[in-house]
């Protein structure tokens, strides 16, 4: 029992110690597995450590440099808020130490800030300040007298200055201070609806604006003055200068020889002498005071300028030729004032023979080639010529120029200012081109609109023959009608159309006729009295140049034929109360196709007219019982067509032209009367065409 006790107990020792053993090793493997998971959990919390290590240094870095911006950022900032409180501050100190007002309303008219000037202007104003609005500003201002608001009560007128900002663009305001000052509030409305109001201190600007006015009135009062007294004493000097021009004229007619002739030519010479200057002296008054009138109307420019040519070589010197250089293709007439076209012409032509010695004297014409509506007229002659130094003297008034010790002086030295004057006031221009060392050239430009169509070289013959050596205007005839087409040659013989310059000795002329094919046609250009007897057999016609281009196409077109005088005379009812001037109408109309009846005043030439109705009338219109005027009107109401009625008169200017106009006057004359101005203005009004109304 003692053995198999020892046996049982041998062998549940063993037992238990395999147990125990095999406890010890699961105790170990499981001790060696959490020994590997504790391991493997702490590689991941280190790798994890590392990471999270990594991610805070590199945020903290990044964190680092974030910071280092915001400082930077933040200090750009408050450098920036430092120079806009600098320059906030600059400007309000130019605003306030401005001289004007200046002030902002927010969009509901509540004043933000406003300068001490601006305040000022309110200082009897109750409670201004920011915040307050503009009516009650305004308002406060106008109960304390501030400003003069007229009769308009003080919330009436300062709703009223309010009103004004809602307008699209804010109208400007003249409000007058209690100080007397003048000022004007110029207010803007902003984008945001703010407006900006400046006042301006205008106290001076009106005063010298006041003065300037005045100045101004008292000048052209003056000037009406002036023009109204030159005017009245043009009158009163053409009445007496009529009957001395006209009778000496009649006189040196008249053919009186040795001393008596030559004392008649100096008076009529010194006369005419004294209109000019008086005409001068008017013209210049007229621009000065702006009251100088154009009259346009159709005219014809070529014949214009051979009048103007041919006037201006009755006074040129012996031995200098003038001449008119005029294309081919110039419209028939052109619009514009021919009067004054006229007077700045022969102002040039006038100084042009005035000048020149020996020589001539060209006229020229011809289109703009950049604006073919305007013109260019050409004055040149060979006379000394103006140096360039004197370019701009020549055209001021009472100016000449330097001329030599052996050149004459005449005139007042007025033509040219009146010229360029004219010329201006048409639109138009007058310059002297640089000195060329032979002589002076005048050019005056002059918009001239076409009215109707010239001449074209389809109404010439295609080949005409030109004898040479006639002279400087013969060659400017043959030069045109060549830049015409049409063919010009020297050769007589066999020609069909001829012209045959007067300048030609008679032996000349004889021979160019000799050589001439019969049948041919014959112009002669010339005086009649330049011409062989054969020649004034032979030719079929006599042009003395300057001559129309249409004078030429009808001379080759028919013969001359010697008009017949009419055998019925138109009748001419002459009335004037000067004895002077009634006989020197008188002598004006003798030997001419008219009867001529003489009235000494008004009433005389009423009853006149009522016993025998005349054709027309000429009347002068300051007749003492019965003037022009009242005559015209009796006229008017005698039975049949209307008689034309001719104003004569000294007075001139616009309001004269107006008044006959109205009155029914179909032309005014003026005085001193030329008889060629007359005869013109009859046969005008007698002719069915002739317009109703004053030129």
């Amino acid at each position: 029992m003692e053995r198999a006790q020892d046996g049982m107990d041998g062998s549940g020792i063993e037992t238990a110690y395999q147990e125990e053993r095999r406890r010890r090793l699961a105790a170990e493997r499981t001790l060696d597995h959490v020994r590997r998971e504790l391991a493997q959990a702490h590689s991941a919390l280190v790798a994890n450590s590392d990471r999270l290590s990594r991610r805070y240094l590199s945020e903290r870095e990044e964190n680092l440099r974030l910071s280092e911006r915001q400082q930077g950022v933040l200090a750009q900032r408050r450098e920036a808020a430092k120079r806009a409180d600098r320059a906030r501050r600059r400007l309000w100190h130019a605003l306030e130490a401005m001289r004007d007002g200046f002030a902002v309303f927010d969009a509901s008219g509540r004043l933000v800030a406003a300068n001490h000037v601006y305040l000022g202007l309110f200082d009897g104003a109750s409670g201004l300040g920011p915040g307050v609005h503009a009516q009650e500003i305004f308002a406060g201002a106008a109960e304390e007298g501030a400003f003069d608001i007229g009769d308009a009560s003080p919330e009436a007128w300062a709703h009223a200055q309010v009103a004004r900002w809602h307008a699209e663009i804010v109208p400007p305001q003249i409000l007058h201070h209690y100080d007397g000052r003048i000022l004007r509030f110029q207010d803007r409305r902003a984008p945001d609806g703010d407006v900006v109001s400046l006042v301006l201190d205008v106290t001076e600007d009106r005063t010298r604006e006041a003065a300037l006015i005045d100045a101004r009135d008292a000048a052209e009062r003056t000037a009406r003055i002036k023009a109204d007294f030159l005017a009245r004493m043009s009158h009163e000097i053409r009445t007496p200068m009529n009957g001395i021009l006209g009778m000496t004229r009649m006189l040196i007619d008249e053919g009186p020889g040795g001393e008596a002739g030559l004392l008649a030519r100096t008076i009529h010479d010194s006369a005419d002498a004294l209109l000019t200057i008086v005409n001068d002296t008017l013209d210049v008054s007229r621009l000065n005071a702006d009251r100088l009138t154009l009259r346009e109307a159709p005219f014809d420019l070529e014949r214009l300028l051979g009048d103007c040519l041919r006037l201006a070589g009755a006074g040129a010197r012996p031995g200098v030729a003038v001449a008119l250089d005029c294309p081919i293709g110039l419209p028939g007439t052109v619009r514009g004032d021919a009067g004054r076209v006229r007077q700045i012409v022969m102002n040039l032509l006038g100084n042009a023979a005035k000048f020149t010695q020996v020589g001539s004297i060209v006229l020229r014409v011809a289109r703009v080639d950049a604006d073919p509506t305007q013109f260019a007229i050409t004055v040149e002659d060979t006379g000394p010529g103006i140096a360039d130094s004197d370019r701009d003297a020549v055209f001021e008034a009472f100016g000449q120029g330097d001329l030599s010790e052996d050149t004459m002086r005449e005139g007042t030295g007025l033509g040219l200012t009146i010229s360029r004057g004219l010329a201006e006031r048409m639109g138009g221009t007058l310059t002297l081109q640089p000195d060329t060392g032979s002589g002076a050239i005048f050019t005056l430009v002059l918009p001239l609109p076409s009215q109707t169509a010239g001449l074209g070289p389809d109404d010439f013959p295609r080949r005409l023959a030109l004898s040479p050596g006639g002279g400087v205007q013969a060659d400017l005839i043959g030069r045109q009608l060549a830049a015409a087409g049409i063919a010009v040659t020297s050769d007589v013989a066999g020609a069909a159309h001829v012209l045959l310059p007067m300048a030609l000795p008679e032996t000349a002329q004889r021979q160019v006729l000799a050589k001439m094919t019969p049948g041919a046609r014959l112009v002669a250009l010339g005086p009649g009295g330049d011409a062989a007897a054969e020649v004034m057999e032979r030719a079929g016609a006599i042009l003395p140049p300057p001559f129309a281009w249409a004078d030429l196409v009808s001379a080759f077109g028919a013969e001359r034929q010697a008009g017949a005088e009419p055998d019925d005379r138109p009748r001419i009812l002459l009335a004037d109360d000067n004895a002077t001037n009634r006989l020197l109408l008188d002598r004006m109309l003798k030997d001419t196709p008219y009867q001529v009846e003489l009235a000494a005043g008004g009433a005389e030439a009423i009853a006149a007219a009522r016993r025998a109705r005349p054709d027309v009338a000429v009347l002068d219109i300051s007749m003492p019982d019965v003037d022009g005027f009242e005559v015209a009107a009796a006229l008017q109401e005698l039975p049949g067509p209307a008689v034309p009625i001719l104003a004569l008169t000294a007075h001139v200017g616009a309001e004269m032209t107006t008044r006959l106009r109205n009155a029914g006057f179909a032309a005014h004359l003026t005085k001193p009367l030329c008889k060629d101005a007359l005869l013109e203005a009859v046969a005008a009004a007698l002719s069915p065409a002739s317009p109703d109304s004053v030129p």
